[in-house]
């Protein structure tokens, strides 16, 4: 169960790991926010310029928003390389062959129509994607091994135009800068606004191009996402919500201004931290979480694991778990994620997973919807 539970706290970390950007999202009320000629609504984390013979984008740092993480000069592919570039990684568009760090990636690829780009993964252990799982065992799509140790001998053989990266505070990607290969760092995950995340599938197109679809397809999960919000927030009850569970004698709460926390509140739940100031996680002591949750109304658990957690598995994991009232109540809902696409869904459909969580918070306004991702324990 380590193992499997190592990969949940991994997961938790990519969403709640934004440590140092405090501030207010550009665009977070959905104002416009002007780059160049490119106008970006919600997301915070790139910015676009776009020039005649070039395009400028720019990834902010979110470890210190005063400086930028990565600067791309893309330039068309069938065109001679302009004169006085500025400064940046040069990079010809559209892209036709990538490498993918994780999961995030491969499902942006695949919502904009180009995972046939895809000739290389790290770790498709982790990847429910079913034509990267074709790909893998008919071998069109490479395995890269680890990402904290990838087969670099493969990956220079592949040499695949770009590799794409979720970049994590303090780490570097060690012998696979040595190959020159260019790396798209995207940090999307740092945005703690729901429809900020969503719209770096933008980000993605202008390397793809696929700029068209992908306004067409963020406009739709924006209006799919606005019109769920709007519909939760009309009742006047909002049951007291909670997340996840212990890991190591640490529980790893969301923080009360932290991606998910803003999602249970948009789906119409009365998150029990909401009060906290932090975009990170609060790691906290399971009494500390007994204390302040022990009477939440409903319990939301994500897991990895190749069986369904039930009551039964969860006293055996850790008795005092039957100590809270979603326990006694029967009011805790899980996600299995082995077999769930939550993940792969989660950053460009936010509308798809704040629906399952209205659903469960407020099961008269959607009588007919099946849930998705979550179900009632057994």
């Amino acid at each position: 169960m380590k193992t499997l539970y190592s990969y949940i706290l991994f997961i938790t970390f990519l969403l709640f790991a934004v440590a140092g950007c405090t501030h207010k999202p550009a665009g977070q009320n959905g104002e416009n926010v002007q780059s160049g000629s490119y106008t970006i609504h919600y997301a915070k984390g790139f910015q676009v310029e776009k020039h005649a013979e070039y395009t400028e984008v720019s990834v902010v740092n979110p470890w210190d928003t005063t400086k930028l993480l990565q600067k791309y000069i893309l330039i068309d592919r069938n065109k001679d390389v302009p004169q006085n570039l500025p400064q940046g990684t040069v990079i010809k568009v559209p892209i036709k062959t990538v490498a993918a760090y994780n999961t995030l990636q491969c499902s942006t690829l695949a919502e904009l129509e180009v995972a046939g780009i895809i000739k290389g993964v790290f770790e498709p252990q982790y990847i429910n994607l079913k034509d990267v799982k074709k790909g893998i065992a008919d071998g069109t799509i490479n395995d890269l091994g680890s990402a904290a140790k990838p087969d670099i001998e493969k990956l220079i053989l592949l040499s695949p135009e770009a590799i794409m990266a979720s970049p994590i505070v303090g780490q570097t990607y060690g012998n696979v800068e040595k190959t020159k290969i260019p790396i798209i760092e995207i940090p999307d995950y740092t945005e703690p606004h729901p429809l900020g995340r969503a719209e770096w599938i933008r980000f993605y197109s202008l390397f793809i191009g696929k700029e068209q679809l992908a306004d067409s397809l963020f406009t739709i999960t924006e209006k799919n996402y606005n019109e769920i919000k709007t519909q939760s927030s009309s009742v006047a009850n909002q049951p007291s919500v909670f997340t996840d569970m212990r890991y190591m004698g640490s529980w790893n709460m969301p923080g009360g201004k932290s991606y998910m926390a803003n999602m249970l509140a948009d789906a119409g739940g009365a998150y029990i931290w909401k009060e906290d100031n932090s975009t990170t996680f609060l790691p906290l002591s399971f009494e500390a979480v007994l204390d302040k949750a022990g009477e939440g109304d409903i319990w939301i658990i994500r897991y990895f694991s190749p069986e369904d957690l039930t009551y039964e598995g969860l006293m055996k994991e850790y008795k005092p778990y039957s100590h809270f009232k979603a326990f006694k109540d029967k009011k805790i809902y899980g996600c299995n994620t082995t077999y769930s696409t939550y993940y792969e869904d989660l950053a460009i459909h936010p509308d798809y997973i704040l629906k399952d969580f209205a659903a469960i918070f407020h099961p008269d306004l959607f009588k007919d919807y099946q849930l998705r991702y979550y179900k009632k324990l057994d």
